[in-house]
């Protein structure tokens, strides 16, 4: 498609260590995964996430497999986001993080297609070179304790983008899943002075409603959303409210629409489709301008149902309400149609064509919006 090929296309979340679909796993991964089968969700599922995806990274480098190349290559995405440190070990630890950001470095020196990029001169030129463009990212900023000196290492790693909290409540502020909500404490403040001041870009994706709020009042730096949707489309605690669309709209902010098809719709009684996924797109450019609004799928494909099983048991643990465990697992092994996989991002950009985007506001929904902010804060 002549605007997916002029545009540096930009997914939000795109490439995740944990979420790998299940057309990509090889014999020798899904032996490591059904080595899960009776073992409670806790740190091992996280070891055993770690062990598939260097099995994953090795078959790739060494060329025994190319899934990772050809997905990437269809899918058309020049730039993505990524989660470096995986969340299914403990967040809280600094030597883990690192380990996570160590991992990801190497993925990226051994796959000759993939660039780490730390400022937008290093987007553009991988876009002319052909090759493909990683932004790291943490979600939670839960490794740096109470040490915010420790941002510059990771600024140093070439990490550019962090959310001050994940799913739970840490030092900083409260995660969409606290039950207890809270606001950005004071560490929190001085959390967000200090990445304004470096230049790394704030994500309020799973931060809560009081976090999200006071980081978009509070930072001197537009914030960004890489993976949510809207509340009023779909009534889920990960997503975000118009309230705090508009405010986030009114300092320069952009929200990347989440695509995962277990948060965008009640997976018990509806079929995921790119529609619904398009749906929280219209809505929100309503709400907010299209020149506010980007992509981040948090979407490769279909997982195995175990990792599933295994993912939701811990989100569940982590404060996840019963009543959404049950409108997410039954959809396990429904086929989204329009965007099965990697392969179908495409159809987003015809999916906006068809719904009456003009050129310009496309181009920037599927790359400039995220790039326009990026330039601005990180350089």
């Amino acid at each position: 498609m002549r605007l997916h090929e002029e545009t540096i296309v930009v997914d939000g979340l795109g490439l995740e260590s944990v979420m790998i679909a299940i057309e990509q796993y090889s014999p020798n991964m899904l032996k490591r995964l059904e080595s899960l089968e009776n073992v409670p969700a806790g740190r091992a599922i996280g070891v055993a996430y770690e062990d598939i995806d260097r099995i994953y990274m090795e078959e790739q480098r060494t060329g025994e497999s190319s899934i990772e190349r050809e997905w990437i290559e269809a899918s058309g995405v020049d730039v993505f986001g990524t989660t470096v440190a995986n969340p299914l070990l403990d967040m809280s630890s600094f030597e883990d993080t690192v380990k996570g950001v160590a991992l990801w470095q190497r993925r990226i020196d051994c796959l000759d297609y993939l660039v780490k990029a730390t400022c937008i001169k290093d987007i553009e030129e991988a876009k002319a070179a052909g090759k493909r463009a990683v932004i790291m990212g943490l979600q939670g900023a839960d490794c740096l304790g109470g040490d915010l000196d420790r941002l510059q290492v990771f600024y140093d790693l070439g990490v550019r983008m962090i959310q001050p909290t994940y799913n739970t409540a840490n030092l900083f502020g409260g995660g969409c899943l606290e039950p207890a909500g809270g606001g950005l404490s004071i560490l929190g403040k001085d959390l967000v002075k200090r990445m304004n001041e470096m230049g790394i870009l704030i994500d309020v994706s799973h931060c809560g409603d009081q976090t999200t709020s006071d980081v978009i009042e509070v930072s001197d730096a537009p914030v960004i959303i890489t993976h949510a949707a809207s509340r009023r489309v779909y009534n889920h605690p990960r997503h975000k409210t118009d309230e705090q669309l508009q405010a986030l709209s009114a300092k320069d902010g952009l929200i990347a629409v989440q695509a995962l098809p277990h948060v965008i719709l009640d997976m018990s009684q509806e079929e995921p489709t790119i529609d619904a996924f398009l749906d929280h797109i219209d809505h929100i450019v309503e709400v907010m301008g299209a020149d506010k609004v980007g992509v981040g799928t948090d979407w490769p494909g279909m997982v195995p149902k175990l990792a599933v099983i295994k993912i939701i048991e811990w989100i569940a643990g982590a404060g996840l309400e019963k009543k959404e465990v049950d409108r997410m697992v039954p959809g396990i092994d429904k086929e989204y149609q329009g965007f099965k996989d990697r392969r179908e991002w495409p159809n987003i950009t015809r999916g906006l064509v068809s719904r009456g985007y003009n050129d310009d506001e496309i181009r920037g929904i599927i790359g400039d919006n995220f790039l326009r902010i990026f330039k601005e804060v990180v350089g």
